[in-house]
């Protein structure tokens, strides 16, 4: 790929595309994880086109020409959004979101840096596929989108089950610290039986076991770690005496599904205040939907009136779902990193900034808890 000469470009004009660019980037993911919460929002939309198109402009301005075609294509995508012609759904927000970082190192390279994971060949296979993407009709978008996604991120296709039973969740808790008693195991089994009421949520319990303790551990463990582990394996066992297809419904729930679906937490809150020795877990189960601005459910706590553990599982439990196979969402693996990102532009929010920043510290030291 030719790339310009850095000598000729003025030193101060280089900089200003340096800095301009970056900011574009910035912008233009936070606008795609907003379109999730908000697909159509055309004034969303419309900064979005704007900043693409911008950015493709001053590529030409500062002869990066050959690396137009990105952004080109780009807009093409943007353009029928605009127009109504395509919708917005995570999977396309996740394929724009790779694109724009696929662009960024791109520029990098053509500035200097470091050899970019496209190749030219590959650079023009991508604008041609969203080219084509933003041209093909309605019936076949969802395969062009999962196949352009997977071209895109191999990663994206959804990971092998993780082993599960009493021995595989025995050793996991013992890793912690953590003793398998008779209630733990009881526990373990009855999650793992709610995972077999829907095959979106295999593996998940164990999943979300791992890291929950791992997060709490990094933190001093504010939250006793066995109380915490009891959390997780009931926090959700509400949701599998929901009728079957409402958990695997597509669309947006109503009114009566949505009051259902907030209900689930008192069930398992329930259960374990008839058990000795997990009131903090029951309590924990209760407050898990809550949000740190106070917009969560069943009581609309706040952050500083809500348990160190359900904050916790708050962020694992979205960060699962948002990882992993749901009905409601794609059905495809959400890109690793946009998940992380969409958790920490939702800190002080959804979460607390706080735990989120204690769940970036906790991926950072073990890599392996997001790749499962």
């Amino acid at each position: 790929m030719a790339t310009p000469n850095l000598a000729e470009i003025p030193s101060d004009l280089l900089a200003d595309f340096r800095q301009e660019s970056a900011e574009q980037f910035q912008r233009c993911e936070q606008l795609l994880i907003e379109l999730e919460h908000a697909p159509d929002d055309r004034e969303r939309l419309r900064e979005l086109f704007r900043l693409v198109h911008t950015l493709k402009g001053n590529l030409g301005y500062i002869g990066l020409d050959t690396l137009m075609s990105v952004p080109q294509a780009a807009e093409d995508v943007l353009s029928c959004l605009r127009e109504g012609q395509l919708s917005f759904d995570s999977l396309l927000g996740d394929i724009l979101l790779l694109t724009l970082d696929h662009l960024k190192e791109l520029i990098q390279h053509a500035l200097g840096g470091p050899p970019a994971q496209l190749k030219p060949t590959q650079s023009q296979a991508l604008s041609q596929a969203l080219s084509a993407l933003a041209l093909a009709p309605s019936a076949q978008q969802t395969d062009m989108r999962s196949a352009l996604l997977q071209q895109l991120d191999p990663s994206s296709r959804p990971p092998a089950a993780m082993a599960t039973g009493e021995t595989a969740a025995a050793e996991l808790l013992r890793r912690y610290g953590i003793e398998a008693d008779a209630d733990l195991l009881f526990f373990v089994d009855l999650m793992q039986a709610s995972e077999r009421r829907s095959h979106f949520w295999q593996g998940r319990g164990l999943r979300q076991l791992d890291l929950a303790l791992a997060i709490n551990q990094l933190g001093g463990n504010p939250e006793q770690p066995e109380q915490l582990a009891a959390a997780i394996c009931l926090h959700d066992l509400g949701m599998a005496f929901l009728p079957l297809e409402m958990l695997h419904k597509e669309a947006h729930f109503n009114r009566e599904e949505r009051r259902q679906m907030q209900s689930h937490p008192r069930l398992a809150y329930d259960l374990l205040k008839r058990m000795p020795r997990w009131d903090a877990a029951a309590e924990i189960t209760l407050q898990h939907q809550e949000h740190a601005d106070g917009s969560g459910y069943p009581k609309g706590l706040k952050e500083v009136e809500t348990c160190p553990g359900a904050l916790i599982i708050n962020i694992v439990d979205t960060f699962d779902a948002r990882t992993h196979e749901r009905a409601h969402q794609t059905l495809n693996k959400r890109p690793l990193l946009r998940a992380i990102l969409e958790i920490n532009n939702l800190a002080g929010r959804q979460f607390s900034a706080h735990w989120v920043e204690l769940f970036n510290q906790t991926l950072q030291q073990h890599p392996e808890l997001a790749h499962r």
